[in-house]
């Protein structure tokens, strides 16, 4: 991804979590907060338009607008334009999501894009017809002639461009050319503050900038020097003026921060020898002798006879600036042009302004004129699509994009799919003239792709669909990447792929060879498009105090790490006690640096859970008004700091839980009313630290759950008896919508119904440590409660050893150990369980992992486990101690191992296993049944 657009992204989210968080807050009676909203619009809007994020700087433009309307008393604020707000900012975090995850800019749909404008230009009172003529796009400056008097030594001696003698009338097609314009920037002392810099957006044009002036008052250059009222250095105030020579557009992208405060003025060679500055009326006889020049075709000998000229008259007359700009703007002048040139050298004597009157060949005679309204001619329809003809490499590239459809194909499952494929065979209809006009179902896609290719059509996508008819721009687009190709053969598979690029707005098209599939915990309940946003960034920031505390304690490092070789010269000379006692302090000077190392890193990797938090807002809102509900969600504890792996596996369960809640949970408002409840439902979110956990607690004030409906389904399922349900508590039986397959819902909708819920919202917080709770009561609402693990990165481990191997046990899960004589074993059933303070605790006895004969005369090694609240003793054959290690997960056949769960590395370079106590618990009665010896 380009570091520019992935910075710009990691800041629009930032800048969106903002403003969703105080829209809602705009009517207020606090004007901070609505500039502050407003700032936050504007720098998204800037960010877009340096990126080239078409779409987005438009909706954020037209949202800011409204902004600007309201703060400053233009019009007043109604209910309608939160909603309109909201769209808008909805619709940008759709396209920064999609952008995301596809590693480039995307297109927005035009009438998503046209509808949201609308409604924000409803709310502004403005008309949303739109214009059929055509109006300069930027403001002309007010006084040009103190632009033209400025100096611009910094354009002399410029290579690689040459302007017009005399620009013609500025018109569309004037404004769609490369042309010199001298743009202003008055400065203040906001831009800085708000992150504008407007030398940094300059520099986004490269060498299209060809010179620079600025100016500062006196009294603001001593104030910035001096450090005393503006010790950061952001409060500037100056004038700048850029000259640049590039279209419109490109000016437009770069800047769009200040495009619309920035004066232009279109510079042309008149204009530019226009100066006024210096004495004026002084005739000065010697500089006859240069009306000759205008004869002469050579710019270099012209400058020559300039530069003896000007050794002879003062630099305080006109005559001096004139000659002097000439020489400024030499290298921009045609060659064709200096003809041209002969009135401004036979009048320069006089000392008079320069003016041109006579006839400019090839160019029109109108300077800085802005041409009429044209009215747009609708009647003229696009050319033909033109077939091109298949080089070798061209076919090349086809059949690549044939294949990479074709296994879009096989793996399409929704109507989004074929539509993707369908705008993409649009964009290479110029390269089949047998290509069926439309596409009636998913076979016929597959048959042409499988006729293109030479293939028997055996692949259709698997749930076959309707295929919507492609947007006229894209195909448009790929009439116009076609004609291109034709011309420029070796261009082909660039130009095609960034067609392709824009023509999909929301998913990447892969590389052939890319076969990895994203497997997520709830793929089989979350969409498909939910379930791959990215929850945080490739980028964490990391504030300055963290980084100088991690460079000292890797300071300390390197002494303790200089000590050793010192250590080691003297070992010859000590005893083994002075040895040990030597490597003792060592180790416990490196140790105290490692857990101090280890806290630094762990408090960079914690952030605000927020990151999760700030989701459910827009999805609170898209789903309440699909199922026709009213909703408001609070949210509290956003502050609350979680490692990062944390919050990206905490996202998809989440996610889950607050669509049932919505869905199941909350009544529709007539059905709110009846129970006599506040006609919109309440959806809270709290977080807060409890211990070594995070605690999040999703609740509800909705219908609550109905234990006797679940009870009833988890009958009809077979999946507990009668007796088993009646020894259950209540908030036992509110638990069993946990069991897998089970569903209350009486409908299949788009969120609910399926059979596949709860159940993978546990095992996804199971499979990270984690434990969820539910608590409800009728017509009164739900609290889902879940406890977190605040990081996995460092696991605690109980370290033992069975049969010469290393194992390792978390030490959340270890009750505690214990030693027990054979003696004390006890059956039941012939199976064997231990009493430990008046507990009935099953024993395990895994035979093909210990050493018996290690234990054949000895008390038996116990650990006691409580896994999910069940407890359970396994023999061991001995305790080594507590580890705190970095556990990597295990790959290739051993990636689903029912009993380990990863590896770590001793410090003797030994491996140790991580035993999972889930997997334990699972398999206990089978262990039992194949391994257990009766011990006598």
């Amino acid at each position: 991804m380009d570091p520019l657009l992935e910075q710009f992204l990691q800041e629009a989210r930032e800048n969106l979590a903002f403003i969703d968080q105080n829209i809602e807050e705009i009517g207020s009676d606090d004007p901070e907060l609505l500039n502050s909203v407003f700032r936050a619009a504007h720098t998204l809007k800037g960010g877009s338009g340096i990126v080239g994020f078409e779409a987005v700087k438009d909706i954020t433009h037209h949202a800011e607008d409204l902004l600007d309307m309201l703060r400053a008393g233009k019009i007043d604020f109604q209910e309608g334009m939160t909603e309109a707000l909201y769209d808008a900012f909805d619709e940008v975090m759709n396209l920064i999501e999609a952008a995301e995850e596809s590693g480039s800019i995307v297109e927005a749909d035009e009438e998503s894009v046209k509808r949201i404008i609308s409604a924000l230009n409803a709310q502004m009172g403005k008309s949303v017809e739109t214009q059929s003529v055509w109006q300069l796009p930027f403001k002309l400056a007010s006084d040009s002639a103190a632009i033209i008097n400025l100096s611009t030594k910094t354009l002399r001696n410029h290579k690689g461009c040459k302007i017009d003698f005399r620009n013609p009338q500025l018109d569309e097609e004037f404004v769609q050319g490369e042309h010199l314009y001298a743009i202003t920037f008055d400065v203040d002392e906001s831009c800085m503050v708000y992150g504008n810099d407007p030398i940094y957006t300059l520099s986004l044009l490269g060498e299209k900038v060809v010179g620079l002036y600025a100016c500062m008052s006196d009294n603001n250059a001593k104030s910035v020097l001096s450090g005393m009222e503006d010790e950061e250095g952001l409060l500037l105030r100056c004038r700048i003026v850029a000259y640049i020579y590039a279209t419109y557009e490109e000016i437009e992208d770069s800047l769009f921060n200040f495009i619309d405060e920035l004066e232009f003025v279109p510079l042309d060679v008149v204009s530019l020898l226009g100066i006024s500055r210096g004495d004026a009326g002084i005739s000065l006889e010697v500089l006859k002798e240069l009306a000759a020049l205008g004869e002469l075709a050579d710019i270099d000998i012209i400058t020559s006879e300039i530069e003896r000229s000007m050794e002879l008259i003062g630099s305080s007359t006109l005559q001096y600036a004139q000659l002097e700009r000439f020489l400024d703007i030499a290298s921009f002048i045609k060659e064709s042009d200096v003809q041209n040139l002969a009135s401004f050298f036979e009048e320069i004597y006089k000392g008079q302004v320069y003016t041109f009157n006579g006839e400019v060949s090839k160019t029109s005679t109108a300077s800085f004129e802005v041409a009429e309204p044209i009215e747009a001619d609708e009647s003229e329809a696009p050319a033909t699509q033109p077939h091109v003809e298949l080089t070798p490499e061209l076919k090349k590239v086809i059949d690549s994009m044939l294949q990479q459809q074709k296994k879009a194909l096989e793996n399409g499952n929704d109507e989004a799919s074929l539509e993707r494929i369908k705008a993409i065979l649009e964009t290479m209809r110029g390269y089949f003239t047998d290509m069926p006009a439309s596409f009636m179902s998913a076979q016929d896609i597959a048959a042409f792709i499988a006729a293109a290719l030479g293939e028997k059509a055996s692949v259709v996508a698997k749930t076959p669909a309707a295929v919507v008819t492609p947007k006229k721009s894209e195909v448009a687009a790929a009439s116009k990447v076609e004609v291109q190709a034709a011309a420029k053969p070796k261009e082909e598979v660039e130009i095609l792929s960034q067609t392709i690029t824009k023509s999909v707005p929301k998913e990447v098209v892969e590389e052939e060879d890319e076969t990895q599939e994203d497997e997520r915990p709830l793929k089989a309940n979350t969409e498909r498009e939910e379930s791959k946003k990215a929850v945080v960034g490739k980028t964490v920031k990391i504030d300055q105090e963290s980084i100088d505390s991690l460079m000292n304690v890797v300071g300390e490092l390197l002494v303790a790490k200089n000590s050793l070789p010192y250590l080691a010269d003297n070992v010859i000379g000590m005893t083994h006690e002075h040895i040990k006692r030597e490597i003792m302090e060592k180790y416990i000077f490196i140790n105290r640096l490692s857990e101090q190392l280890q806290d630094l890193i762990m408090s960079m990797r914690m952030l605000p859970i927020s990151y999760v938090f700030d989701r459910y807002p827009k999805l609170v809102r898209d789903i309440s008004k699909k199922l026709g509900k009213k909703v408001k969600l609070e949210m509290d504890g956003g502050n609350t700091k979680l490692d990062k792996n944390m919050i990206e596996m905490l996202a998809d369960p989440m996610i889950h839980i607050m669509r049932n809640s919505l869905d199941h949970g909350i009544e529709k408002p007539e059905v709110r009313e009846q129970k006599g409840k506040d006609p919109t439902g309440t959806v809270k979110l709290n977080a807060f630290a409890q211990s070594d956990r995070i605690i999040i607690e999703i609740i509800d004030d909705g219908a609550g759950i109905n234990v006797d409906k679940v009870a009833n389904k988890v009958l009809e399922k077979g999946l507990m008896t009668h007796e088993q349900i009646d020894a259950l508590s209540e908030e036992e039986k509110a638990e069993l919508v946990l069991l897998p397959g089970l569903s209350t819902a009486d409908e299949i909708s788009e969120y609910s119904g399926r059979g596949v819920g709860m159940d993978v919202v546990k095992k996804s917080i199971e499979s990270f440590g984690g434990t969820i709770k539910i608590k409800t009561k009728a017509n009164r609402g739900t609290v889902i409660t879940l406890a977190i693990p605040v990081s996995l990165a460092v696991t605690s481990l109980l370290h033992i050893l069975m049969n010469g191997i290393h194992y390792g046990i978390p030490m959340d899960s270890v009750s505690e150990t214990v030693k027990i004589e054979r003696d004390k074993i006890e059956y039941l059933h012939n199976e064997p369980f231990i009493y430990l303070r008046g507990e009935v605790i099953p024993l395990l006895f895994i035979k093909s992992m210990l050493d018996e004969k290690e234990m054949a005369n000895e008390p038996l090694s116990i650990v006691v486990l409580n896994i999910k609240e069940n407890l359970l003793a396994v023999v061991v054959n001995k305790f080594i101690g507590q580890l705190d290690v970095v556990q990597k997960p295990l790959v290739g056949i051993l990636e689903n191992h029912p009993l380990f769960s990863g590896t770590a590395l001793l410090g003797n370079g030994q491996i140790i296993m991580a035993i999972d106590p889930l997997g334990l618990l699972g398999i206990s009665q089978k262990l039992r049944e194949e391994d257990i010896e009766v011990v006598a």
